[in-house]
C-alpha cells in the first residue's frame, strides 16, 4: 500500500525527533511498521516499537510487521516469546510495552517509535528512553491521538517552537489520512460531542477541564522579545516555599509584555531579591506581590515578606486584602483579548513555565474553584501585577443625596 501524501510528507522529513497529532485511522500503524522496516533496513541496527501496554503492542504492530519482513525476505530469526525480529543484515527490531518501562534501560537504540503517546506514562521517555537514543545520536517518531493540553504529548507537539533545528510536529485529521469513507465521518460527527469529535478526528489537543486563562493562545499572546526597555520593570510576585515565582514585565501606557520569569524552588523572598537585583541591578521595580504578605513573616528577623521586598530597594504594590479571585482572573483574561479584540498582555516564548501555566491551570471540573494542581504558581505571580495595574472596575450610579421624608403636616 503506497503512502498518503501526509504520510509521505512525515516519512521525508530529516528531523532527528518527529511528533504526529493524529485522528483515528489516520493509518499511524501503518507508518510506524514502514518507519521500523526503513531503519532496520541499515546493517547492524537497534529499532524499538513501544505502545502504553505489552498486550497493545503485541496486537497493534506485531503481525503486520513480521508479515511485511517475511515478505520483503529480510528475517534471519523471529522470537514470538521476546517480540523480538533479527534480520539477515544484523539489525535487531525489538516490540515492548511502556508498562514496565524500567525495564527497558541500559540498552541503546538507533531509532524508537513511541505509538499512542499520549497513553504512555512521560518517564517511560524522559528517564529511560530519552537516554537510550543519546550515544547512537538515534532518531525518534512520536505518534498518537491526542488528549488534551495537560497531557506530556501536547508538550511534545510544543518542541518545535522551541528547537527547530531538531524537531518537528504534524497534525493531520482522519480525513487527511484518508482510511475512512466521508459518510463514517459524518456519522461520528452526529454520535460524538463537539470536543470529542474533535480530538478523536480532527486531532485537536482539547482543553477538557475548564481553562482559567481562556484567553490566552499560543499563536496570538506569545511574542519574541529582543533588547526589552530595563529602566521600569514590572514583577507580579507568588510567595511559596517552594516553588516561588516572580514574573517581569514591561509596560508600554495600557499594554504590559511579560519578557522573563523566575521560579525558584526552596527559596526565600530574601532569595528571590537576590536573583531579581542580580538579574536587573540597574532598573526601578515595582513589585505587586500576594497582598497575604504583609502579614507573612518568613524571616529569621521576622520581617513580613513586603518588608524584605521594600528593604531590597523595591516599590511594592498590593492592596490591602485580596481582591475576589473571580475579578483577577477576569482582569487577567481581560487584558488577554478584550471584547474590542485588543490583545494587551504578551507573553514572550521564552516564559516557558508562565505559558505552561496559562495553558493547564484549570477549575475543578463541574465547578468554579481553581483546581491547585502545580499550576497554579506563574498565574497567580502574573495576575497579581496586572489586577493592580488594570483592576476591574465596576460601573456604579452616582451617588444620591440624601432622601428627606416628604410627609405632610396635617
Amino acid at each position: 500500500m503506497p503512502l498518503s501524501e501526509p504520510q509521505q510528507t512525515i516519512v521525508t522529513d530529516s528531523h532527528r525527533f518527529r511528533v504526529v497529532s493524529a485522528g483515528r485511522r489516520f493509518g499511524k500503524t501503518f507508518l510506524a511498521v514502514r518507519e521500523l522496516a526503513r531503519y532496520a533496513r541499515e546493517p547492524a541496527q537497534k529499532v524499538l516499537y513501544v505502545a502504553p501496554t505489552y498486550r497493545m503492542a503485541k496486537g497493534i504492530v506485531w503481525d503486520n510487521l513480521k508479515a511485511r519482513l517475511i515478505k520483503l525476505r529480510w528475517v534471519e530469526k523471529i522470537n514470538e516469546s521476546d517480540l523480538n525480529i533479527r534480520l539477515v543484515n544484523g539489525s535487531m527490531i525489538n516490540i515492548r510495552g511502556a508498562d514496565n518501562f524500567d525495564s527497558l534501560r541500559g540498552l541503546e537504540y538507533n531509532f524508537i517509535v513511541m505509538d499512542e503517546a499520549a497513553m504512555i506514562d512521560r518517564r517511560a521517555w524522559s528517564e529511560v528512553l530519552r537516554a537510550t537514543v543519546s550515544n547512537t545520536q538515534g532518531h525518534c517518531l512520536f505518534i498518537s491521538t491526542p488528549t488534551g493540553k495537560s497531557n506530556w504529548f501536547y508538550d511534545l507537539y510544543q518542541r518545535q517552537r522551541e528547537d527547530p533545528g531538531h524537531w518537528a510536529s504534524f497534525q493531520y485529521t482522519s480525513v487527511e489520512g484518508g482510511n475512512i469513507p466521508e459518510e463514517e465521518i459524518e456519522q461520528a460527527r452526529r454520535d460524538l460531542d463537539e470536543r470529542t469529535f474533535r480530538q478523536e478526528f480532527e486531532a485537536s489537543f482539547e482543553q477538557y477541564t475548564g481553562r482559567i486563562a481562556y484567553n490566552f493562545d499560543r499563536d496570538h499572546s506569545c511574542v519574541t522579545t529582543k533588547d526589552p526597555d530595563l529602566a521600569v520593570l514590572h514583577i507580579g510576585m507568588d510567595f511559596n516555599v517552594s516553588p516561588m515565582t516572580a514574573a517581569i514585565h514591561t509596560r508600554d501606557q495600557n499594554s504590559l509584555t511579560q519578557f522573563d520569569e523566575i521560579l525558584m524552588h526552596s527559596a526565600s523572598t530574601q532569595d528571590m531579591c537576590d536573583e531579581i537585583k542580580h538579574r536587573y541591578p540597574r532598573s526601578k521595580i515595582f513589585v505587586y506581590p500576594d497582598p497575604s504578605g504583609n502579614q507573612r513573616k518568613t524571616s529569621a528577623s521576622g520581617l513580613t515578606d513586603h518588608s524584605i521586598l521594600a528593604n531590597a530597594g523595591f516599590i511594592v504594590k498590593a492592596p490591602r486584602r485580596h481582591n475576589a479571585v473571580k475579578d483577577r482572573i477576569n482582569s487577567y483574561n481581560s487584558r488577554l483579548l478584550n471584547h474590542a479584540g485588543d490583545r494587551l498582555l504578551m507573553i514572550s516564548e521564552n516564559c516557558k513555565h508562565t505559558i505552561e501555566s496559562l495553558e493547564k491551570f484549570s477549575y475543578k471540573e463541574g465547578t468554579q474553584v481553581p483546581d491547585k494542581n502545580g499550576y497554579d504558581h506563574m498565574f497567580d505571580a502574573a495576575s497579581y501585577c496586572v489586577d493592580y495595574l488594570f483592576p476591574l472596575t465596576k460601573n456604579q450610579p452616582p451617588p444620591q443625596p440624601p432622601q428627606r421624608w416628604g410627609h405632610a403636616i396635617g
